[in-house]
């Protein structure tokens, strides 16, 4: 879910939904399935953003749920280490639109 908007004139209701697609969704994901993904030593990969890590112009509630993202599946991914479950948080980016 994306969202454009300059900071001061976000929607809180939006960026809130966005927060709940972006962050809470693959938290969702991950406390539901979290047995299965360890007894079989899944992957899971979460889709980042380079917006997460540098931040744009219009993007402050999108760029906000990426780094949310980035830093929650960095330390899922040291807390589960022992577990041998791995995952992944993949950060796209198109020179193009970046």
């Amino acid at each position: 879910m994306r969202y454009t908007m300059t900071a001061i004139d976000t929607d809180v209701g939006a960026a809130s939904r966005m927060f709940d697609v972006n962050v809470l969704g693959p938290m969702r994901m991950v406390h539901h399935f979290h047995d299965l993904l360890i007894t079989s030593s899944g992957t899971i990969v979460n889709i980042g953003s380079v917006g997460g890590i540098v931040p744009y112009v219009y993007g402050s509630s999108y760029n906000a749920t990426k780094a949310a993202l980035h830093h929650w599946s960095d330390t899922l991914r040291v807390e589960m280490a022992p577990l041998r479950y791995v995952e992944l948080h993949a950060i796209p980016y198109s020179p193009v639109a970046g």
